[in-house]
């Protein structure tokens, strides 16, 4: 019976979700331009969190969007936005065998273009290209725009870095989310300076409250007065979390005694991860959450955000941090000292465990600080990395007014 209850309630929840897409589709003036946001999975990730936002943006401001995901088919993503009403299509690459395979995706990804009408197609990472970039030019797109979230499978992988070299000629343009990132683009990968972009990440500001963070702590059945670190994104060896985890054991005891860490987010590297929390007796003191899409929400828990990646790019998950106003510690890498200058976050060389525990203890010790931090983070996100002016930005690129002709009577 309660199989039987759950499903009805799933296909009733479908139909509804297909009726609020049935009725923006059919408001829609026949004119209004047509945006396929390409993501890179529809999994929890710091891309397809830019994607995500991008399309509920476009969407919202009078523009027909559909997305789809290059590899995947389902996930939080795709269930946060159908939800909103955008409807979502299954592109996976992955669903394919053979060595034909690429060219089977470019021509059912030329099919969908036409199908949909597609006039502005925006995707992540070079890799998208390879897939959608002659498709796309077969199909006369008005304009296609890659942005690129980091460059570290591009300098590992030779035979990548090389295709990509190719294939970005496809793109009308190309973002980047941090600066050195344009200099790397126009000296290995050739890519003309005109056709390069500095877009930084955006991100809704959540207000912190008294009542959200008691609200949260309680669902997290956090003591008072304990000390909640966090970590936010994939389960993954670039994340380099085992660093977190030894950092996480070697906290002074007057810092330990009263802290746990949360760690939210899946990947290839949970059961290893689980394994060495058990190994360093770390026990009910650190939780893995899991993939959670309520990520703003779940910040209000934190009491300061941690992050041990070797790579990044401009972490979404620590903007997010920052706009709920959670001071952060982090590998000083990619695009994260430019966000921690002057005071902004505390940054610590990669793969060093010590450091990074005499920095979580730091803030652990300091509500002045904290406050400090946090205060000072929060004021640089809304003053440089706001949502709005990242969808003013890539609307341009795509061609497109900052209003779309919107939704009709």
């Amino acid at each position: 019976m309660r199989k039987l209850i759950f499903r009805t309630r799933r296909a009733l929840k479908h139909q509804s979700n297909e009726s609020i897409q049935i009725v923006r589709t059919f408001c829609m003036r026949h004119d209004t331009p047509v945006i396929a946001e390409g993501l890179f999975s529809y999994q929890i990730g710091g891309s397809e969190r830019v994607g995500a936002d991008l399309a509920l943006e476009f969407s919202r401001r009078g523009y027909q969007v559909v997305c789809f995901a290059f590899y995947d088919s389902d996930g939080p993503m795709r269930v946060e936005l159908e939800n909103a009403g955008i409807r979502c299509l299954d592109m996976n690459y992955e669903k394919l065998y053979g060595l034909s395979r690429r060219v089977r995706y470019q021509w059912q990804f030329l099919r969908m273009l036409r199908a949909e009408r597609v006039s502005a197609l925006h995707v992540h990472h070079a890799t998208a290209l390879i897939l959608a970039g002659i498709p796309a030019r077969l199909a006369r797109t008005g304009r296609v725009v890659m942005t690129e979230h980091g460059l570290y499978q591009l300098k590992e992988r030779p035979r990548y870095r090389r295709s990509a070299a190719r294939y970005c000629r496809f793109a009308s343009d190309i973002t980047v989310v941090e600066p050195a990132q344009v200099s790397y683009f126009q000296s290995e990968l050739n890519v003309p300076q005109q056709k390069l972009h500095y877009v930084p990440n955006g991100v809704r500001i959540f207000p912190r409250t008294d009542e959200r963070v008691t609200r949260m702590r309680r669902e997290l059945v956090i003591p008072d007065g304990s000390f909640a670190f966090f970590y936010v994104g994939r389960l993954n060896p670039v994340k380099d979390l085992g660093t977190l985890l030894k950092a996480f054991a070697a906290l002074p005891p007057d810092v330990s005694v009263r802290s746990s860490l949360y760690i939210v987010g899946e990947g290839s590297e949970r059961g290893e991860l689980e394994a060495r929390k058990n190994a360093l007796n770390l026990g009910g003191r650190v939780q893995f959450l899991g993939a959670r899409s309520d990520i703003p929400e779940l910040l209000m828990a934190a009491d300061a955000f941690v992050m041990s990646s070797t790579t990044e790019g401009l972490p979404m998950a620590l903007l997010e941090a920052m706009a709920a106003g959670v001071p952060c510690a982090a590998t000083a890498v990619g695009g994260i000292p430019e966000l921690f200058e002057n005071g902004r976050g505390v940054g610590v060389p990669v793969r060093n465990h010590a450091k990074l525990a005499e920095a979580m203890s730091m803030l652990a010790r300091s509500s002045e600080l904290r406050e400090k931090v946090a205060a000072l983070a929060l004021d640089n996100v809304r003053r440089h990395y706001s949502l709005d002016s990242a969808v003013d930005r890539y609307l341009e690129l795509l061609g497109l007014p900052a209003e779309g002709p919107g939704v009709t009577a």
